[in-house]
């Protein structure tokens, strides 16, 4: 949800205008300030003075302010940000930014942003105009695909890029339902010709898992218990060697094992048997963040990445489906892949908001 709107700040004020996310969530604003004052009509110096403050005035004239008076910061009402600029006070945190021309800042439910014009703290009756603020706000509840473990899916193409021989597939699931079957958040597998691909599992033993194919049959790292209605980061690595299964960026198992890569049919998130249309192992709860790569990355990348928002040009980086909104193609409705080459058509699941998912 985009938020956007307008407010003038006046030089003549010390308390300036206040500004309060009134949004139930947490989000991020873009503040772009523009015009001039005049922090003293009395100086004809000073007429011309933009929202950057010090650095808008005449180069002769910021000279002779610095070098006659080198102690000006600390006489400004707030002494540690640029004189004369547009600043922002946080009147929870106190947290101050010198907002300048632009600045973007994070306001949590209910926190207020006061804009004030940063003058000496008498010369304020002295002053006169005023500035305007556009504003524009993102947020940042998440949005996440929700699945009822009946039929519900997005089905990729089949790319030999998607089933690379050394591999890194992760996502973020929170299981709802479904309790002693096989649901599979990302699989792309081959179960007809040899057994071969690689798979996430919430497993019919309700504990997490990865399994990989080898050419004959299906090899398997098993990790803990499945937590309902919490959201789980799953990854699982391929180096050559060995799978490997990380928890919430915590290596849970680690096993030796050839592995044969999928050479036929789709990837499916939120439904497995990629060989089966309409797939099996449905998936029952939310999924956001997949994310494959063609190298077996190691815990600590895992971990530094896994609460972020990748962009789609990371190194090594196949595909991303942050799973968040679709769009409409014909009659069909697509998911996005942050790269542009993988995007994937959604069947049956909706899109919805999650302010839990621990992704920002």
């Amino acid at each position: 949800m985009t938020l956007t709107g307008q407010f003038e700040v006046p030089s003549t004020s010390e308390t300036g205008t206040d500004f309060t996310n009134t949004q139930s969530t947490e989000v991020v604003y873009t503040f772009s300030a523009s015009g001039t004052w005049t922090p003293d009509v009395n100086n004809p110096s000073l007429q011309q003075c933009g929202t950057e403050g010090l650095a808008s005035l005449d180069p002769a004239v910021q000279a002779a302010l610095t070098q006659g008076w080198p102690d000006l910061p600390k006489y400004m009402k707030y002494p540690n940000n640029t004189p004369f600029a547009l600043v922002a006070e946080n009147l929870k945190t106190g947290a101050t930014t010198t907002v300048g021309k632009k600045a973007t800042i994070v306001l949590k439910p209910g926190e207020t942003l006061r804009f004030v014009l940063n003058d000496v703290s008498w010369g304020y009756p002295d002053n006169k105009g005023s500035v305007k603020v556009s504003w524009s706000g993102v947020s940042l509840v998440s949005k996440v695909m929700v699945c009822d473990g009946d039929g519900d899916y997005v089905q990729v193409p089949y790319s030999a890029q998607l089933n690379p021989s050394q591999f890194t597939v992760a996502c973020w699931a929170k299981v709802t339902g479904g309790q002693g079957k096989f649901r599979s958040p990302v699989t792309s597998r081959d179960g007809k010709n040899g057994l071969k691909g690689y798979k996430l599992y919430a497993g019919d033993n309700n504990k997490w898992q990865t399994w990989v194919g080898n050419g004959s049959g299906w090899q398997a790292v098993t990790g803990p218990d499945v937590v309902l209605n919490t959201w789980t980061h799953v990854a699982a690595t391929y180096d050559g060697a060995a799978l490997k299964l990380y928890i919430n960026g915590n290596l849970v198992g680690t096993l030796a094992t050839a592995y044969v890569p999928n050479t036929v049919f789709p990837l499916r998130i939120g439904g497995g048997a990629s060989e089966q249309t309409p797939p099996w192992y449905y998936f029952f709860g939310s999924l956001a963040e997949v994310s494959l790569w063609n190298v077996a990355r190691t815990a600590e990348q895992i971990k530094a990445d896994m609460s972020k928002r990748l962009t789609g040009k990371e190194a090594n980086l196949v595909a991303c489906w942050p799973l968040n909104e679709t769009r409409a193609e014909g009659s069909a409705l697509k998911v996005a892949d942050l790269t542009g080459n993988f995007s994937g058509t959604f069947t049956g699941a909706v899109i919805a908001e999650d302010s839990a998912l621990p992704v920002r």
